[in-house]
C-alpha cells in the first residue's frame, strides 16, 4: 500500500522535511488504526538530474507497520511517483512536448529519458485518459469544457502539476500511469 504526501514538489523539500520529522503517517490506510509504526525505510535513487557530487541520492522512503491490521506501507512525496525512476517533472515535459506533436526522438534528445521511455508514458496517459478525466474533472470543474486528450492536458498542467494532479487520481483509487 502506497500513501503520497501532498505539496512536497521537490526532493530537497522533501529531504528537509524528512531531517525535521515533519511528515509522519497519521493513521493506518487500510484499518484507520492512529499512529502506525515507523517501521524503516529504504533508499531511492529518484535524482536523476543531478551530477554525482551534487545528487540528493539516496532518498530515503519511510515504511510503516500497523499492528492493528499487521500491514505494512510506504510513504511518497507528491514529487516523486510510485515505481518510476523520473520525476513527475520530467514526465510532465515529456507529455507536454509529445501532445504538442514533438516526436519521441526529438523530446528524448532535449530530456533524459529514452524514447521507448517516453513512448510508454504517453501510451499509459492516453489509456487512462477517461478516468484520469473524470477524476480530475470531480476537482476542477471547468477542465470539463476540453474535449480532446491534448486540450484537456495543456489546461489541466497550466493549473496544477502532473503530480498533483495523479496525486488527486491515486487518492480516488484511479490507477496512476
Amino acid at each position: 500500500m502506497l500513501h503520497i504526501l501532498s505539496d512536497i514538489m521537490s526532493l530537497m523539500q522533501y529531504k528537509q522535511l524528512q531531517k525535521l520529522n515533519q511528515h509522519r503517517l497519521e493513521r493506518c490506510l487500510c484499518c484507520g488504526l492512529p499512529n502506525p509504526w515507523l517501521h524503516g525505510c529504504y533508499p531511492r535513487k529518484a535524482d536523476r538530474s543531478s551530477n554525482q557530487g551534487e545528487s540528493l541520492n539516496p532518498i530515503l522512503i519511510q515504511r510503516y507497520y500497523c499492528p492493528g491490521c499487521q500491514k505494512t506501507c510506504s510513504v511518497l512525496p507528491e514529487c516523486l511517483p510510485p515505481h518510476r525512476w523520473y520525476l513527475w517533472e520530467i514526465q510532465q515535459i515529456a507529455i507536454m512536448l509529445t501532445l504538442k506533436e514533438a516526436s519521441f526522438n526529438a523530446t528524448a534528445k532535449e530530456i533524459a529519458p529514452s524514447r521507448h521511455t517516453i513512448s510508454r508514458w504517453t501510451a499509459r496517459i492516453k489509456e487512462q485518459f477517461k478516468l484520469h478525466k473524470d477524476t480530475l474533472c470531480g476537482h476542477f470543474i471547468d477542465l470539463g469544457r476540453h474535449i480532446g486528450l491534448c486540450d484537456f492536458w495543456q489546461a489541466c498542467l497550466s493549473i496544477i502539476s502532473l503530480g498533483a494532479a495523479m496525486r488527486l487520481c491515486h487518492v480516488a483509487g484511479v490507477s496512476v500511469p
